[in-house]
């Protein structure tokens, strides 16, 4: 669907000089372009993750990576709360 056809049903409510000061948009609209939002942004993310795992695998690969032992990595990630206890 392209933006013009998502636009196209988008109404303004105009203030008394005729500026623009609120949006109505359709309900399926909205759920649209959340829909749309949360794909970039996971889109976003992943790219973000892809960025520091290579970076993370040269670092690695030159010798300059710190590693952390299995166990010792589970007990902070449990207790940050990243991990169900």
């Amino acid at each position: 669907m392209a933006t013009t056809d998502v636009l196209a049903p988008i109404r303004y409510v105009v203030d008394a000089n005729g500026e623009r000061t609120d949006i109505v948009i359709p309900v399926t609209t909205w759920q649209k372009m959340l829909a749309t939002w949360k794909e970039v942004v996971e889109l976003q993310e992943d790219q973000e993750d892809s960025v520091i795992l290579q970076d993370w695998l040269q670092r690695r690969a030159s010798g300059a990576a710190e590693t952390v032992p299995l166990d010792v990595l589970e007990r902070e990630l449990l207790a940050d709360g990243l991990l169900p206890g």
